[in-house]
């Protein structure tokens, strides 16, 4: 399936959980803490840009937990309904298994700011294109 697709039925989906909650559009964007027209946007699979230009949605991490926690879904069964699969997490014990370089890096990325932290994310995301 491609990408598009993917996002006009993730925006289905979303309607679906919304609308068995009994909520408006704008009740669950103000559940999730974002606009109305963000959550449109989710809810189309599309936004616009200058000039008319059609764009998929490009979420952060942070938005789609926002948006599970509002329409009251688990984040892993959001995250399939996007077609993303969930980072694996790390327990302190993981990392004895990984790599010296691999755990230097984790460490080294632990260490940033979260806004620096956010941006590192984005750029794995965009270089593995799954965010």
């Amino acid at each position: 399936m491609d990408e598009s697709r993917r996002w006009v039925e993730f925006g289905h989906y979303l309607v679906e959980q919304r609308e068995r909650l009994g909520l408006k559009r704008r009740d669950a964007a103000k559940r999730a803490k974002m606009t109305d027209a963000a959550w449109r946007e989710l809810e189309i699979g599309r936004k616009e840009s200058f000039g008319g230009i059609k764009l998929l949605p490009n979420p952060s991490v942070d938005t789609l937990k926002r948006v599970a926690d509002a329409i009251e879904v688990p984040y892993e069964e959001l995250l399939e309904h996007v077609g993303w699969k969930p980072a694996p997490s790390l327990t302190p014990g993981d990392l004895e298994t990984v790599s010296k370089s691999n755990a230097t890096l984790i460490q080294k990325i632990a260490r940033l700011e979260s806004r620096d932290r956010a941006v590192v994310e984005k750029l794995i995301d965009t270089l593995l294109d799954t965010p």
